[in-house]
């Protein structure tokens, strides 16, 4: 998938906030927050845009030596993101669980593609969520479909947010 796709669907897992607790000022931070660890499961791939904001850095950790959909995408990375998740605490109570959704839909959307991803890092084998002739290609169709439909739920969340839009769950 491109970044705007992985950010937009990342950024549509602060409507997990909405299931544990009453809607508050500081809700507007919680699809950024998402949206941006979605972004961050790229962090091995040198072309994406999160790769190329945070290159002096990433070169002091070498994290640019991991192959593309290995370790970042792993199944193994899931503590690392948990425990990163709870400095975001002070910034809002759902920050935590918004980043690693955020994050985990990543590598997620990832299994929808051909290569699929190393969910079982360091064994090295690719996976794919579904058969490898029903997978779609970064950039195509199906991304941009998701990329729309992930825009759509931003502005839902947005109305939502502002008061323009009810919603009642339960």
């Amino acid at each position: 998938m491109t970044g705007k796709t992985h950010f937009v669907v990342g950024a549509n897992t602060a409507w997990a906030a909405f299931l544990f607790l009453p809607q508050d000022l500081w809700f507007i931070v919680l699809p950024v927050i998402g949206g941006v660890a979605a972004l961050l499961a790229d962090l091995d791939n040198r072309h994406a845009t999160i790769h190329q904001w945070t290159k002096g850095l990433l070169r002091l950790f070498l994290i640019d030596r991991v192959r593309h959909r290995s370790l970042f995408h792993s199944l193994i990375i899931i503590p690392v993101v948990v425990f990163v998740s709870t400095f975001l605490y002070p910034v809002h109570a759902m920050a935590p669980i918004v980043f690693t959704l955020g994050y985990i839909s990543h590598p997620f959307i990832d299994g929808f593609n051909p290569q699929g991803c190393e969910y079982l890092y360091p064994w090295g084998k690719n996976f794919r969520l579904i058969p490898k002739f029903l997978c779609f290609d970064t950039g195509g169709l199906v991304d941009q479909m998701i990329f729309g439909l992930g825009s759509v739920g931003i502005v839902l969340f947005l109305l939502v947010y502002s008061g323009l839009m009810q919603i009642s769950i339960g």
